[in-house]
């Protein structure tokens, strides 16, 4: 008699109780996958914006750099083929020592071709949404290409160019006024996709001189 009621109580699960097991298994898979597919975009959400961070970082620090190192003519290497310093509202065109090319000990001139070693011209430009900056020799001639680089997304770029006389121009050299090689600094306001703007006020460093 004693062995027929220890047998009663060693039944197994009965199909209701693992029917709520499996239900509660389920549940709890599934919210393990939630919370791992919204850490995996979180992760990925966090990465699109660091990467992204770090390239208007990148776009930025080069753009002022880029005016800071800005040249002028009465530098030696540099040709008197057009103005040092050409620019509008959303546009610039300048010429600064080249960072990846060293400077000859005798200056910047090649004493045997006479061309500037360590001058680079380089652009700056949005088109279709996109920051760009292209880059060439300052030897080159008008007709050679440019290496462009997508430095960022930008939706707009507005530049003024401030001259001696106190005055903001819309264009430089100015048609009118007094004129420099340089703009004696310069104003930009940088208008991203999400509304945000940037506003930017560089002076080239010979006009600090």
């Amino acid at each position: 008699m004693s062995d027929l009621n220890q047998l009663k109580y060693q039944q197994g699960m009965t199909l209701l109780e693992v029917l709520i097991a499996v239900a509660l298994l389920s549940v709890i898979a599934v919210m393990a996958y939630a919370s791992l597919f919204t850490l995996t975009s979180s992760n990925q959400h966090l990465a699109e914006t660091v990467e992204r961070i770090n390239q208007e970082n990148t776009a930025l620090a080069l753009f002022n750099q880029d005016i800071k190192m800005a040249l002028a003519s009465a530098n030696p290497g540099l040709q008197k083929k057009q103005p040092d310093f050409v620019a509008d509202s959303r546009s610039l065109l300048l010429q600064r020592l080249n960072p990846m090319q060293e400077v000859p000990r005798h200056g910047l001139i090649n004493s045997v071709k006479n061309k500037p070693l360590a001058v680079l011209a380089v652009r700056w430009f949005v088109r279709d949404g996109v920051w760009y900056r292209a880059t060439r020799s300052a030897a080159a001639t008008q007709f050679a290409a440019w290496q462009e680089r997508p430095m960022m997304v930008l939706s707009h770029m507005q530049c003024q160019y401030l001259n001696f006389n106190g005055r903001r121009e819309e264009f430089w050299p100015p048609e009118q006024g007094p004129v420099s090689s340089l703009p004696k600094s310069v104003h930009c306001t940088l208008r991203f996709e999400n509304n945000r703007q940037i506003r930017m006020h560089i002076t080239p460093w010979q006009q600090i001189w």
